[in-house]
């Protein structure tokens, strides 16, 4: 335990509560600020209805032991000067009596009244903030550029906003902690000013107390607060790679080493976080221990000093009425203090974020250019692009054209760079090298926010948000009306018979899992159609589809020819031999382009002899071991 010497408590005391205090004001909006001050101004004034119900309350056990010693209080004395009426009324103990508890029972309700609607403002003030740190983190992540959407930033920012709720609790408990500082000192203020002596003593042991046991627990609770939230980020991290690896999970049979995986992360932190439930309930019982042991051993004091029992009764109230009201707020204080350096590490990871977010300029959203059209065709020219977390390129020097109402198939080994063409196709990213073009122009900002307006993208593993099956085909509507009539006719394109012949189908929930792999792609697919695009991609769309279904989706492809240009990544050959044009994409590179009669059996050749290469070798090995 290292010693805390006096001189230093203010710097601790700003490097431990004020400065996150004044780093969240700073991140907060102008309405906010407002609500902050209203806020602290509320816990003031609680705290100084709490010192003087103390005082009433005082006065009343004063009044019970001696009315006489109460009437002739140096606080009471000069108010009964300023209201003859009521020295009058107080001028038999029983009255005297009587006035001071009706005095305090009007205190204590207001106290209590004013108390209730502190700590509900308090926690509404909090929940702002969780609900303000949310949105701003929310809606900057979601205005990122794709390009940093695919970098390992995107997933570590997920993670740090979901620490959102640990900042919201150290919001509250910070303000807590001032609270219940502001109402010791008052309550320390209202004790000195009814007994100097026995309030030199309370501070002296009291404070003592309260310095050793913080100067204990700060820099083992340090270490706990980091473990815990280190551990936390990496649970968290597990539980999504579990929930979206669940399909290979159970096929591979690795139920029980995701469990171990996440629960290793668990049982690491599980000492941190129980030790901080610890240390948070630590200060009651040491503190508790220190108040009786102070009130018995100044009664037993003034016994010995032969002390009139009239003014210890006096003084033994005052120091019950301590216990009563200044101890909790002491133990409070200290237990706030250990839970504040608990929760702070997760708590500034999402702090930090918001900072770096708050430096960042906005930029406003980019409004698509009315005159921009796709007439003519979509070009790569010695295109290249690398991934953000990597050199490497995926695609190098890749020249290609897809004209107006073509459909183009790209095949190739799986890595070959199929996906990451048919990214820079979307427009969603920029070559890292070389050019995109549409109609012999690259796009600008302007051109790009129209491009993407004529695009429709059906992915592998669609996304099934909450809703109805049409709302959910409705997508690039979502959260405006939208015409049934054009749900209808997208999933007759994509060969939804499963919604199409049951009228009541539409309106059936789409999210839950009720729906096959097969009948999602085709939900993904009645999606893209449903925006009439005017360029679509397919990437593996057709993958988890039966025959009959792939064969329906051909025939969509094959209607919309001409009218839509279709770009489609393909395992199954079947799916692109009816495609105007077929790039065959290897290692990065474009091997082969043109229509599907050269290029397939092409690479069907290739494919053969890959396999006897793989099987000449596997021989080989298989001769060396006999």
């Amino acid at each position: 335990m290292r010693f805390i010497w006096p001189h230093k408590l203010p710097g601790m005391f700003w490097g431990a509560f004020v400065k996150d205090s004044l780093r969240v004001y700073g991140v907060l909006p102008r309405r906010l600020k407002l609500a902050f001050w209203i806020v602290f101004a509320l816990q003031i004034v609680s705290a100084v209805t709490e010192m003087l119900t103390l005082l009433v309350i005082s006065l009343f056990a004063m009044s019970v032991a001696s009315p006489e010693a109460a009437m002739s209080h140096f606080l009471v004395r000069p108010f009964l000067e300023l209201v003859p009426a009521v020295a009058e009324f107080c001028s038999s103990p029983r009255r005297m009596v009587a006035f001071t508890s009706s005095f305090m029972i009007l205190f204590v309700v207001v106290k209590s009244a004013l108390a209730m609607v502190t700590n509900y403002q308090s926690a509404v003030f909090s929940e702002k903030v969780a609900m303000h740190v949310g949105r701003e983190s929310i809606r900057r992540y979601l205005n990122k550029s794709y390009y940093w959407h695919i970098s390992s930033k995107s997933a570590e920012v997920v993670h740090k906003i979901i620490s959102r709720g640990s900042l919201a609790q150290l919001t509250v408990q910070l303000l807590t902690f001032y609270s219940n500082i502001i109402c010791c000192l008052f309550l320390f203020t209202s004790l000195f000013i009814a007994q100097p002596g026995l309030t030199l003593v309370v501070v002296v042991c009291f404070g003592s107390a309260s310095l050793v046991l913080y100067a204990g627990l700060r820099q083992s609770v340090d270490k706990a607060g980091q473990l815990a939230s280190s551990t936390a980020i990496e649970d968290n991290m597990v539980m999504t790679a579990m929930t979206k690896g669940i399909r290979e999970l159970v096929t591979y049979r690795q139920q029980e080493t995701a469990m171990a995986r996440m629960l290793s992360a668990v049982v690491r932190g599980l000492p941190a976080r129980a030790y901080l439930a610890f240390c948070y309930t630590m200060p009651a019982a040491i503190m508790e221990t220190v108040g009786f042991t102070t009130i018995g051993g100044m009664v037993i004091y003034l016994l010995s000093r032969k002390i009139p029992m009239e003014e210890i009764v006096a003084s033994a109230s005052i120091l019950m009425l301590t216990a009563w009201r200044i101890l909790p707020s002491v133990t409070r204080s200290l237990a706030l203090s250990v839970g504040i350096r608990g929760v702070k590490p997760r708590a500034q990871v999402c702090l930090d974020l918001l900072e770096t977010f708050a430096k960042e300029k906005v930029e406003a959203a980019v409004a698509p250019d009315p005159t921009f059209k796709f007439s003519v065709s979509l070009e790569l020219k010695k295109a290249s692009f690398h991934y953000p977390d990597t050199d490497k390129n995926a695609l190098h020097d890749v020249t290609l054209s897809i004209r107006k109402g073509q459909s183009a198939g790209l095949i190739g080994p799986s890595g070959a760079g199929k996906s990451t063409l048919a990214l820079l196709v979307s427009g969603l990213v920029s070559p890292t090298e070389g050019l995109f073009e549409v109609d012999g122009r690259p796009l600008t900002p302007e051109t790009q926010a129209s491009y993407l307006l004529k695009l429709g993208y059906v992915p592998q593993n669609p996304l099934l948000m909450e809703g109805s099956l049409a709302d959910n085909v409705a997508f690039s509507q979502w959260g405006r009306e939208y015409d049934r009539g054009e749900v209808v006719r997208a999933c007759r394109l994509a060969a939804m018979d499963f919604a199409v012949e049951d009228p009541e189908a539409l309106d059936r929930p789409a999210g839950g899992g009720g729906l096959s792999g097969g009948e999602s792609q085709r939900v993904a697919i009645a999606r893209a159609l449903f925006a009439r695009p005017e360029v679509v991609i397919f990437d593996e769309a057709t993958s988890a589809l039966d025959m009959a279904n792939e064969g329906a989706i051909r025939r969509t492809i094959g209607h919309i020819r001409g009218e839509i240009t279709s770009v489609i990544i393909a395992h199954r050959l079947t799916t692109v031999r009816d495609c105007d044009v077929v790039f065959w994409i290897e290692d990065g590179g474009l091997r082969m382009s043109g229509p599907p009669g050269e290029v397939i059996p092409a690479y069907e050749r290739s494919l053969e002899q890959a396999a006897e290469r793989r099987d000449d070798r596997a021989g080989g090995r298989g001769d060396g071991g006999d």
